[in-house]
C-alpha cells in the first residue's frame, strides 16, 4: 500500500507544480467579498417507502425527511469552503427496520435517523487542477465502482484527499481516503456507520475521438477490521481492483462495455480472483431511448466480485436483491424503455438474474419510474420494483414502492 501511496502522490505533485508555478499574479478581493459572494441552498427529500417481502412477519413503511443545508464560500486565490449538513427524520411511526431502531420484524429500509455533517471541504481550483481536501462527496463516471449512493437518504461521502487533471483530451483523478462515512450511520446498529482504513481511488481518461472514450481505473481497497462486526461486513470487502471502460456515440446509438480484475487484499479472509465485464447500447428513437444490457459479475472460491463503494441502486434492479454478490457471482441481462414528454418522465426495466456459475436460475424483477418536475424547484416520483425470485434460489419475493417530493431552493 505504501508503493501504492507513493505513485499516487508523486503524480499529484507532477499535476500541480506547472499549475501552481504559473499562477502567480496577487490575490484578489477580501473575506468580506468571499463571505458576501458566496451561496446557500437549502434541499428537503421526502420519501415514503413500502416493502412487502415474502417471510418478514409484516411490511416496512418508512416516512422519512431528509433536511439538507449547503453552505459554499466565493473564491479567494482559488481557494473556497463547503459545508453540508443533512437531518435525517422518520416521520409518523417508524415501521421499518433502519439497521439501527432494532424494528427486526420488519424488512430493512436503511434510512436510519441522525444529524451529521455531510460535506466539509477545502477547494482548490486552478487552470485544469482541482484539488479537495476533507469530507466529500467522490463519484468516478456512472458510480458502477465509486459512489455516493444518494438513493438513500444519509449520502455516503468520504474523508481523505483528491485531486483532479485535466489536459486537452485527457483526464487524471486520484484520490486517498482514510473514512468512508457509509449510508448505514451517523451512529452503527446492523452495520458499521463508517469504514476505516487506507483506500486509493485511481482513475485517467482519454477521448481519441469526440465522443468516444477510453478509460482506466484502478481501487485499492484496504478495509481495517472492527471487533463490533463480522469480517462480512467490513474486511470481506477488502479489494484490489483493475480496469478498462470504453463509451462511444454514433448517431442515436451509444454503447458502453467494461471489464475489470478483482482478488483480495489486508485481512479479507477470503482468497479469490475474479473478473467483471459488462456491455450497454442505447438507441435513442425520438423521444424514446431503448436500452439493453448484459453484466458479470464473476466468483472464484467462493467469492463474487464486489463493489462496495458503488451506488448499488442503479444497477441490478431498484429492489437491491444483489447489494452483495453471491459466491457463485452473477450475470444480469436486461432490456429497458424510457422517455420524457414535457415536464414528465418515465423507465421501465426487466432484469433476468443467474449466477454466474451453473448458470442457475436466481430470479426476474421488473422496475417502473415515473416523475413529474413541477417547477424549477420541486420535482415528484414514483417507483416500483418487483422482485419475482426463483425456487430454490434462497432470495425471497420481495415487492418495493416510492412516493418521492424534493424541493430544492
Amino acid at each position: 500500500m505504501l508503493k501504492f501511496k507513493r505513485y499516487l502522490w508523486v503524480a499529484a505533485l507532477a499535476a500541480t507544480g506547472p499549475v501552481a508555478a504559473a499562477n502567480t499574479a496577487p490575490d484578489v478581493g477580501d473575506f468580506a467579498d468571499v463571505v458576501r459572494n458566496g451561496s446557500v441552498e437549502l434541499n428537503l427529500r421526502y420519501r415514503l417507502e413500502h416493502v412487502d417481502q415474502d417471510g418478514m412477519p409484516e411490511s416496512a413503511l418508512a416516512s422519512t425527511l431528509r433536511s439538507r443545508i449547503s453552505l459554499a464560500t466565493a473564491p479567494l486565490a482559488g481557494f473556497a469552503l463547503e459545508l453540508e449538513l443533512d437531518d435525517v427524520t422518520a416521520l409518523g411511526n417508524d415501521r421499518y427496520n433502519s439497521t439501527v431502531n432494532g424494528h427486526g420484524r420488519y424488512p430493512v429500509v436503511a434510512d436510519p435517523e441522525g444529524t451529521e455533517v455531510n460535506r466539509a471541504q477545502l477547494d482548490y481550483r486552478r487552470g485544469g487542477l482541482h484539488a479537495t481536501a476533507g469530507r466529500q462527496r467522490i463519484l468516478h463516471a456512472n458510480q458502477r465502482f465509486v459512489g455516493n449512493v444518494g438513493w438513500r437518504q444519509n449520502e455516503q461521502t468520504y474523508d481523505g484527499l483528491r485531486w483532479q487533471w485535466q489536459g486537452g483530451s485527457t483526464t487524471l483523478d486520484g484520490s486517498y481516503v482514510y473514512r468512508v462515512q457509509r449510508v448505514f450511520g451517523p451512529d452503527d446498529g446492523a452495520q458499521s456507520a463508517d469504514w476505516d482504513g487506507e483506500i486509493a481511488l485511481l482513475r485517467t481518461t482519454w477521448s481519441p475521438l469526440p465522443k468516444h472514450t477510453l478509460a482506466a481505473f484502478a481501487y485499492h481497497l484496504d478495509i481495517d477490521p472492527s471487533r463490533d462486526f463480522s469480517s462480512a461486513l467490513t474486511v470481506a470487502n477488502a479489494s484490489e481492483t483493475v480496469g478498462l471502460e470504453y463509451s462511444g456515440e454514433w448517431q442515436a446509438l451509444s454503447v458502453t462495455a467494461s471489464w475489470a480484475s478483482q482478488g483480495d487484499i489486508g485481512d479479507n479472509p477470503g482468497n479469490y480472483r475474479a473478473q467483471y465485464h459488462n456491455l450497454e447500447a442505447t438507441l435513442a428513437l425520438s423521444a424514446l431511448r431503448l436500452q439493453a444490457g448484459h453484466e458479470v459479475l464473476g466468483a472464484d472460491n467462493g467469492s463474487g466480485f464486489r463493489t462496495p463503494l458503488a451506488t448499488l441502486h442503479k444497477f441490478q434492479g431498484w429492489a437491491d436483491m444483489f447489494l452483495v454478490t453471491p459466491g457463485e457471482g452473477l450475470r444480469d441481462s436486461w432490456l429497458g424503455l424510457a422517455g420524457e414528454r414535457g415536464s414528465l418522465n418515465w423507465a421501465t426495466a426487466y432484469h433476468d438474474f443467474r449466477s454466474d456459475e451453473r448458470s442457475r436460475d436466481l430470479g426476474r424483477e421488473l422496475d417502473l419510474l415515473l416523475g413529474w418536475k413541477v417547477s424549477p424547484h420541486l420535482s415528484l416520483q414514483f417507483k416500483l420494483a418487483l422482485f419475482d425470485a426463483a425456487s430454490g434460489s434462497g432470495y425471497r419475493d420481495t415487492d418495493k414502492a416510492w412516493l418521492i417530493a424534493e424541493l430544492r431552493l
